[in-house]
């Protein structure tokens, strides 16, 4: 299992100061990448953890400017709120100028009132994003691209220069649903879940197994509280929508880390909570320290 870190680009500690130090720190420790999180507005219902973020793509091309070697990636990108080609372009450069270090997690978005900030329909944004990772395929192949879908018409025009990875950054489709793994079976290189509870996790999994695809990335996205005084828990949001939270001392974090190691994940972006610089630090360092090794 490969293990990358979610900037703090968002929350109370948020800082230049913090978030270049968490990279470079992360890049010194050997973490495999470094992730930065996506939304623009939120609804005022939601002030924390998002009402104070840094926009993703601008923050991510700073910090490939400040690290030499680590992984870039997004978790995750809310397309169907971004205008495509605009955007396409700013992960090309992105990719272009770190030396192809991106990857690129998108997902169809969650908010209601941030859609409506953005005047996009919320009810249509699973066959936007889903038209919009296939012009991001086309964009990102051919200088001369051309287009033609319900919200895109592409011709005439030059796309240059390309992604230094052939064909692009390898595209990871985020959410836990059912509907979300068939969309990423259908149109990602992989899967990027957030919290997904192992039972969960397991169903989502024999889907992937039936469906034959090899290479098919199974990534995810874990809050871990590593602090032996938590416990790992399930939550649950308004919407039904369950969250599992990994938590306990460095064994019983690895513990938790193995099984999702068992049943097939591959890489993991660790979120270790909004802290002061020298606490995010030690708790990274402890992380590579005592848990990785640990890891089945």
């Amino acid at each position: 299992m490969r293990f990358g870190i979610c900037l703090p680009n968002f929350g109370n500690h948020l800082s230049r100061e913090n978030l270049v130090a968490s990279a470079l720190e992360a890049e010194r420790l050997g973490y495999d990448s470094v992730w930065t999180t996506d939304h623009v507005t939120i609804g005022a219902a939601h002030p924390y953890p998002y009402g104070k973020i840094l926009e993703s793509l601008t923050t991510l091309s700073y910090i490939a400017a400040k690290t030499e070697t680590i992984g870039l990636g997004t978790s995750v990108v809310v397309m169907p709120l971004r205008p495509t080609l605009l955007t396409a372009k700013q992960l090309a450069t992105i990719d272009f100028l770190s030396g192809g270090r991106l990857t690129v997690g998108v997902g169809a978005g969650w908010e209601p009132t941030e859609f409506g900030a953005f005047g996009v329909d919320f009810r249509k944004r699973g066959e936007l994003l889903e038209e919009q990772v296939r012009l991001l395929r086309v964009l990102w192949s051919s200088e001369r691209p051309v287009f033609e879908g319900k919200y895109h018409r592409v011709r005439d025009v030059i796309f240059s220069p390309l992604p230094v990875q052939s064909g692009g950054p390898k595209v990871l489709i985020g959410g836990n649903t059912e509907k979300a793994v068939r969309r990423a079976l259908a149109l990602g290189d992989g899967w990027h879940f957030t919290g997904i509870p192992f039972d969960e996790l397991e169903e989502r999994m024999v889907l992937i197994r039936s469906s034959g695809r090899s290479g098919f990335v199974i990534s995810g996205r874990l809050t871990v509280k590593l602090d032996p005084r938590s416990k790992s828990e399930e939550i649950r949001w308004a919407s039904g929508e369950r969250r599992y939270i990994v938590g306990g001392g460095p064994s019983e974090v690895a513990e938790d880390l193995s099984r999702y190691a068992r049943m097939g994940v591959e890489h993991v972006a660790i979120y270790l909570g909004d802290h002061p610089l020298e606490t995010l630090l030690a708790k990274m360092r402890e992380f590579v320290r005592d848990v990785v090794p640990s890891v089945g």
